[in-house]
């Protein structure tokens, strides 16, 4: 459990940025995993330093595409599942509820829950600020075991979260809570060949270090999806699509210009060619769209 001590720094300093502190007892959690409450502990530091102040709405405007983007691409995605009537989607471990916005804007009734109190808090007041609280709601939770009824959701969607879970119990419980020809998609790192194995070598973590890093969002426990992972996957029944992303682009990560001006990469563009053109060396981009669709 959380000592009262802590709890009580953690509503201060949730408080000293304008943030409504989470329910009493919200942080303190019996069922959860020493990896959940690692994560948990992480998310909480992390989202005081990082806490996002405005949302751009861009991916979901239709004013632009950028389907070679893997982010671009989902939210596309997501936009096209959009029907008539009120449609609800889940948002699979929503962080600060940047994602949850982005569709509630375009007209889906939102449900988002994340591990970290202050996370949820966090959405809660983005969701005030851009006057979307009616067709949100969030809530404290883990993947592993979703409180929600049986097929509650038209979509679910989870954006780099698969690889901070318990996978193959995770995805159940998503396909669980989907109505029958629902779609979950998500966006996640997958290893690669040659790049991985070298990155992973005790030579590529000296050179680049994979240690637990508020300043490069690195928890102590994450783990790129693996083939092996699509496999399990694939296994659970729903039918299944993968596209492949971030081949060169990779390097974009060390633009911080272009990381945060939220400007075009041309070489994504580029790699998007390039799978096009030589489909085997899809098996070397670096980040995956999952779609699974309910039967």
């Amino acid at each position: 459990m959380i000592g009262r001590a802590m709890s009580q720094q953690i509503t201060a300093q949730i408080e000293s940025v304008g943030l409504t502190p989470p329910p009493h007892g919200a942080p303190v959690e019996e069922s959860l995993t020493e990896r959940q409450r690692r994560e948990r502990e992480y998310y909480e530091e992390y989202s005081r330093v990082n806490a996002p102040k405005e949302i751009c709405f861009d991916a979901v405007n239709g004013f632009e595409r950028r389907p070679w983007n893997p982010y671009w691409f989902l939210c596309e995605t997501v936009a096209a599942k959009l029907g008539s009537g009120h449609q609800k989607l889940l948002d699979f471990g929503c962080g600060p509820g940047i994602y949850s916005l982005l569709f509630a804007r375009i007209g889906f009734h939102v449900s988002g829950f994340d591990i970290s109190p202050n996370n949820i808090a966090i959405a809660e007041q983005l969701a005030a600020k851009y006057g979307l609280s009616e067709q949100t709601d969030f809530k404290i939770g883990a993947g592993e075991r979703l409180e929600f009824d049986d097929e509650t959701f038209d979509v679910v969607v989870g954006v780099d979260i698969l690889h901070h879970v318990d996978i193959e119990h995770s995805v159940r419980e998503c396909l669980r809570v989907l109505k029958p020809g629902g779609c979950a998609i998500f966006k996640e790192p997958i290893e690669v060949p040659v790049f991985d194995p070298v990155r992973d070598s005790a030579f590529g973590r000296w050179l680049v270090p994979k240690d637990r890093s508020l300043e490069k969002h690195i928890t102590e426990d994450e783990r790129k999806l693996t083939n092996h992972d699509l496999q399990t996957i694939r296994k659970l029944g729903a039918r299944m699509t993968v596209k492949r992303f971030r081949l060169f682009s990779r390097l974009d990560a060390f633009n911080k210009k272009l990381a945060t001006s939220g400007q075009a990469s041309p070489i994504e563009k580029f790699d998007e060619r390039v799978f096009q053109l030589l489909p085997f060396m899809k098996a070397f981009g670096g980040d995956i769209v999952i779609a699974l669709t309910k039967s």
